[in-house]
């Protein structure tokens, strides 16, 4: 989904991006549900891990784990938005390198959600319920936060929760999703019989369904019992945060029952969903070409057509299901390309410290040779 999805959105013509094609309309459909069920998922993994031990949180390596998970995403990143020549040549850095994307977006989810973790172990306090209030929450504070002055702020800090052209993701409203994803980890963490029983998935499509059909009106209730304008704010200017996770549920309990139904999976298909950050990465730079300036985008960004796109969106997506299915080959290849250029690396140190160390012998030789030039002189 995310493959195609950012292909296609990279490449189409704007002219062929009509709300009312039905198979464009589908399409984005399908596009806008990816990354909140990415940060769902990423939550409810993350934290279902997190609460499995009954340890006190100070000895809980799953946490100490995910904190260089953090620093690991964070760094990743900002790597990835670099631009070499750039470097090279000033060491200048673009407005957009300080933007936020999914990364830098999931690092902090999984640090709010380690820090939620630790006060529910501190106050006792459920951890669904804090999390779950916390998620909610961050609907909530959304048009709050996006309403704020932030030109004050340095462009690396307001990047993370404002758009001011150059973030993708921003941490509001986007943790939510992630928060409310911990919220499903913890109690299948707490209830894992819940996970194989036929209740969950229908659950999750009932709820996925209400969320999508009655969110607004339920918010406009909720308006009219408190009198609270932020509810009467979050109707009409993000309600879809609600209607997209009703539909993150109804994804999940698909997902569920296709799982169930398909016994014979082949082993390909999870393979490729424990490389998601890799093939986050590679697709990034190929695609955008963010490293060099030499990416697909070059070949025509935003001047194709659908038939063409799509096309490219299909190689594009089996490129790298190949890549993963030979990653072991790829990894070998890697493998013997950085020891080589580790080798030829020593050879040259190994050639530089010979010149250096000649260059000291003669420079600590050379009172003796002007002793000698003036003894020469003399005589």
């Amino acid at each position: 989904m995310m493959l195609q999805g950012h292909f296609v959105d990279t490449m189409l013509a704007d002219r062929f991006r009509d709300p009312d094609n039905w198979i464009y309309a589908s399409w984005a459909f399908m596009r806008g549900i990816t990354a909140p069920v990415f940060f769902f998922s990423s939550g409810l993994v993350f934290t279902y891990l997190l609460s499995k031990t009954a340890k006190p949180w100070r000895e809980n390596e799953r946490l100490f784990k995910g904190l260089t998970r953090v620093l690991q995403l964070l760094c990743l990143g900002y790597l990835l938005r670099l631009s070499l020549p750039g470097l090279l040549y000033g060491f200048q850095l673009s407005p957009w390198f300080w933007g936020a994307d999914v990364l830098h977006v999931i690092a902090l989810a999984l640090l709010t959600l380690i820090g939620l973790f630790v006060l529910h172990k501190e106050i006792r306090l459920p951890l669904p319920l804090v999390l779950g209030v916390a998620g909610l929450s961050v609907f909530y504070l959304e048009p709050i936060v996006a309403a704020g002055n932030w030109n004050s702020v340095p462009t690396g800090i307001a990047g993370y929760f404002v758009n001011f052209g150059y973030s993708t993701f921003t941490i509001l409203p986007w943790i939510g999703y992630t928060l409310i994803g911990g919220m499903g980890g913890a109690l299948l963490a707490k209830r894992p019989a819940l996970a194989n029983s036929r209740w969950l998935p229908a659950g999750l499509l009932g709820a996925g369904l209400l969320l999508h059909f009655f969110s607004l009106e339920a918010l406009s209730s909720i308006y009219d019992a408190t009198g609270w304008s932020g509810f009467l704010d979050w109707r009409r200017l993000n309600s879809h945060l609600l209607i997209r996770l009703g539909d993150v549920w109804v994804v999940m309990a698909l997902i569920i029952w296709i799982t169930r139904l398909w016994k014979n999976m082949p082993g390909l298909i999870p393979k490729i969903g424990q490389e998601t950050l890799l093939i986050y990465s590679v697709h990034y730079v190929v695609l955008f070409g963010t490293w060099f300036g030499l990416g697909i985008r070059l070949l025509g960004a935003g001047t194709w057509s659908p038939l063409a796109a799509s096309i490219g969106a299909v190689f594009f997506v089996v490129s790298f299901i190949l890549m993963i299915r030979h990653l072991a080959a790829l990894e070998v290849i890697v493998l013997r390309l950085r020891r080589r250029a580790e080798e030829s690396l020593l050879t040259a140190l190994r050639g530089s410290l010979q010149v250096v160390q000649l260059i000291q012998r003669v420079i600590a030789r050379t009172p003796l040779y002007v002793r000698l030039y003036r003894m020469k002189i003399r005589q």
